[in-house]
């Protein structure tokens, strides 16, 4: 127990300094956890599996984090932080609504593909899960604001100008469905099967844009 506290408390003082070279390799040992989770999952992946793949012993590891969780939590809060920078790049862009909406959609497919599994495991979990007030569950909640807020300013504009049109034309409503759409792929998408991220983003973006009904 001793022990514990000792590198609890050595982890505590190196973050406190903000040593560059403590950060870089705890950078590295997030990076090396993200492969490790992509390769067995989260819930197969070990904290020794990890310690290994970053050439560190097991008591290494708890000087750069206190454990598992917050390897997770660390690789999935950088998928987030990307997903959100990349729909709020779309929404600045001079692009029609349409062609943002298209990029969303097949941007996002390619992050679950690229963040496969944890980013799944978070949105079908971790998400239903926020409570607490900590550091990570406050910008966690920060960026889905943000994220939402920006496929709804996309379709709102498109509403606007009149490029996107639907029977109900709530932005919010809208958002949540094409929103929702990709997020629901948790239940049956995985890399190497029989359709790729981008071809499953394609498809989603002709059936948001284009429809399934053959015009008369």
């Amino acid at each position: 127990m001793r022990n514990t506290s000792d590198i609890a408390q050595r982890r505590a003082l190196a973050r406190a300094t903000d040593d560059p070279d403590y950060r870089v390799r705890r950078a590295e040992l997030i990076k090396t956890a993200a492969a490790v989770f992509r390769r067995k999952g989260y819930s197969a992946a070990k904290l020794q599996d990890i310690a290994a793949a970053a050439g560190l012993d097991r008591a290494s590891v708890y000087y750069y984090v206190s454990g598992k969780e917050e390897l997770y939590k660390e690789v999935v809060a950088e998928a987030v932080r990307d997903n959100v920078a990349m729909v709020e790049r779309l929404r600045s862009t001079e692009a029609s609504a349409p062609s943002k909406l298209s990029a969303f959609v097949e941007g996002l497919m390619a992050s679950y593909e690229r963040h496969y599994p944890y980013l799944y495991v978070y949105v079908q979990e971790d998400m239903t899960h926020m409570s607490g007030d900590t550091a990570w569950t406050r910008e966690m909640r920060s960026l889905s604001r943000r994220f939402d807020t920006a496929v709804r300013d996309i379709i709102q504009k498109g509403l606007d100008d009149g490029s996107l049109a639907a029977p109900v034309e709530d932005a919010r409503l809208l958002a949540n469905a094409v929103i929702g759409m990709c997020n629901w792929s948790h239940r049956w998408f995985q890399p190497g099967g029989s359709f790729t991220a981008a071809d499953v983003g394609r498809l989603f973006s002709a059936l948001l844009l284009q429809g399934l009904a053959r015009s008369q």
